[in-house]
């Protein structure tokens, strides 16, 4: 930063959301509620008593439960704090939590009807909505409005020479002290045809893609974490470790790097951090350093992404995370329904937007990466407690395939995605090596 510069803010990220979505937004209301409707648009702080009012700006969720930065930054730094997994399932909604509609003149309260009490409405989604203003000062809302599904383009047409898949894992925790490398290896001998029938080994030949969704391998304070039964800061990491638990996290390294070698041989690998990842912790995670790597990333089929990330397979587009902003999403809404969360984000039209509030990502000043201008086939979130898939199909006649990709050192799962006709299959490799694989 330049003396005399002024540090960035997260407010500007969410005006670039704002400003990006509300076109967006705008035509949707329109289309739902007739073109004149929006002749009553007004800043939320305009609004009038006992008039139709809709407004436009980013829905805020006050929560009780939602965690306090003033209460975590006084706290001992040596007391025991919940393990990960306990926390990826924290829940911070309540019932008397309180949904806001903001923009750029300030905040108003909105009271919901009984028929929206169950709709998914997390901090920073943008919306449309309208009713009228109470005595109470609150929008009583009849109805809200948001982006829906973007415009997508076509499918393109079967391949000739047969079905097309890509495959998509995550979790694979390669080095960790509690991780069966039986699974892994099958995975790997699957991918690269040196497992199965003939119908195993034609099914392979058509896999032209491996997608690896995040926790590929594992974070020094997570193996001290779980050695602890509590949680250090990152950057103490390195310090509480013993040179021998150094040497082992070294080599937790070099054995992702020979898998992906032998992977990356065989087809392509687009491989993404995770939360658990040696990589930057704030959204969007950049990919993993060469330099990590050293003998995989040579090779020209070996793709390092971001997450979240986003790509086209032969016309496909294909849109997803390490998991993250599900997880965080699911802390906002009472459901367990992870599925009905993730389908639900792509009405929102944005891959994070619980990020900034309680989802780290760098401060945008200009645009906000993480709004989806174009409508995927296939949306995926990764590192999740199991399998799930749906099809959606839009308004307009969008089609997307929706999946959640599971933690594969639980699940020993990995997952199919046709790109000619978007069917998902899973694939089991819990069984001991010379058993048949479940499909």
């Amino acid at each position: 930063m330049q003396p005399g510069e002024l540090p960035h803010q997260f407010s500007n990220l969410y005006f670039a959301r704002l400003n990006a979505l509300r076109p967006r937004v705008e035509a949707a209301a329109k289309a739902r509620w007739g073109a004149t409707a929006l002749e009553n648009v007004v800043k939320v702080l305009d609004a009038v008593p006992d008039a139709t009012t809709v407004a436009i700006g980013t829905l805020y969720r006050e929560m009780k439960g939602k965690p306090d930065i003033m209460e975590d930054s006084t706290r001992d730094v040596l007391e025991k704090r919940p393990a990960e997994s306990e926390r990826m399932f924290t829940k911070y909604c309540g019932e008397d939590d309180v949904l806001l509609l903001e923009d750029d003149s300030g905040r108003l309260a909105l009271k919901l009807p009984e028929a929206l009490a169950d709709t998914i409405f997390v901090t920073g989604m943008v919306a449309c909505v309208r009713g009228k203003l109470s005595e109470k000062g609150e929008l009583v809302v009849d109805d809200v409005c948001l982006p829906g599904l973007g415009p997508q383009r076509p499918l393109g047409p079967p391949a000739a020479s047969g079905e097309r898949f890509v495959a998509l894992v995550s979790g694979l925790h390669i080095g960790h002290r509690t991780q069966d490398m039986l699974p892994v290896q099958l995975l790997a001998e699957h991918l690269t045809g040196q497992l199965g029938c003939d119908e195993d080994h034609r099914l392979q030949s058509n896999i032209v893609r491996l997608i690896i969704a995040g926790n590929a391998s594992t974070n020094p304070a997570l193996a001290l974490a779980d050695a602890s039964g509590g949680e250090w800061q990152p950057s103490d990491a390195l310090k509480r470790m013993a040179p021998t638990d150094q040497k082992a996290l070294a080599q937790s390294v070099r054995t992702l790097d020979q898998f992906l070698t032998a992977v990356s041989s065989a087809i392509p690998v687009d491989l993404m951090p995770g939360s658990d990842d040696p990589c930057n912790f704030l959204l969007p995670q950049q990919p993993f350093h060469t330099s990590l790597l050293p003998h995989s990333s040579q090779l020209a089929t070996l793709n390092l992404c971001t997450n979240p990330y986003c790509c086209d397979v032969d016309g496909v587009r294909i849109v997803g995370s390490a998991g993250q902003p599900l997880d965080d999403m699911q802390r906002y809404v009472p459901s367990d329904d992870r599925l009905a969360t993730l389908v639900r984000s792509l009405e929102f039209q944005h891959l994070a937007p619980t990020a900034p509030d309680t989802l780290g990502c760098y401060p945008f000043e200009r645009r906000d990466p993480f709004v989806i201008n174009e409508c995927p086939h296939l949306y995926f979130a990764g590192n999740q407690p199991r399998f799930e898939s749906k099809a959606v199909i839009g308004p307009e006649g969008q089609r997307v395939r929706v999946v959640l990709v599971p933690d594969f050192a639980k699940e020993h799962t990995c997952v199919l995605v046709s790109l000619d006709t978007l069917e998902c299959t899973p694939i089991s490799f819990a069984g001991l090596a010379g058993d048949s694989m479940v499909m």
